[in-house]
């Protein structure tokens, strides 16, 4: 149907906008703070969220780990349920979550702070639980989610990836990144391939 497709591509529209955006809501010193917790934490880096935000949790540490940071996904029940026990002061942990105030996460709250880890949120909320306990707070200032009711995570989730995904670009060149460096951390799949003929052209 013709409708179907004019509200696809007016959900495109609103994708394109909001990412042309990031740049003047997120500002150079919160971005240079972020790059710097990522690329000297010393210990491990856990991400965490539930729902939409865990789902996006677990793409923002699966590509921190390709770029050689220590990275994990933390499931937000198991954390409550002993998983915290693995974390320690030097560790970083970087709670995602929209409104943030979710009870899974704010309820890990007193024991992250006891330990001393280094907490970074990844919230809209300024006022929220995390927001608060946060040595950085990361907003993507959405304006808008492309369900019709404006409610789902959905153009939130993409601005959320976005940024870590450009994180993750600058850690690669600040370290100077090598092909060798991520074949020798993914060697699976197309990727791998594609390096592995590299290297022997």
């Amino acid at each position: 149907m013709q409708q179907d497709w004019q509200r696809a591509s007016a959900a495109w529209q609103v994708y394109s906008r909001e990412l042309a955006q990031l740049e003047q809501r997120l500002d150079a010193a919160t971005w240079q703070r972020l790059l710097t917790l990522l690329a000297e934490c010393k210990g491990k880096i856990a991400v965490t969220g539930v729902g939409t935000s865990g789902i996006a949790a677990r793409k923002v540490a699966h590509m921190l780990a390709c770029v050689e940071q220590p990275a994990i996904f933390l499931n937000a029940t198991d954390a409550a349920h002993g998983d915290l026990g693995f974390l320690r002061a030097d560790d970083l942990i970087i709670l995602i979550s929209r409104g943030g105030n979710s009870d899974e996460l704010t309820r890990l709250l007193p024991t992250l702070q006891s330990k001393g880890v280094g907490i970074i949120s990844v919230t809209e909320n300024p006022d929220s639980a995390i927001a608060r306990a946060a040595h950085l707070v990361i907003r993507t200032g959405i304006q808008n989610e492309i369900d019709p009711l404006n409610m789902l995570a959905t153009t939130s989730i993409v601005l959320v990836l976005a940024i870590f995904d450009a994180a993750c670009t600058c850690l690669m060149e600040r370290s100077g990144y090598s092909k060798e460096r991520l074949l020798s951390v993914h060697p699976g799949g197309d990727v791998g391939k594609s390096l592995r003929t590299a290297n022997q052209g």
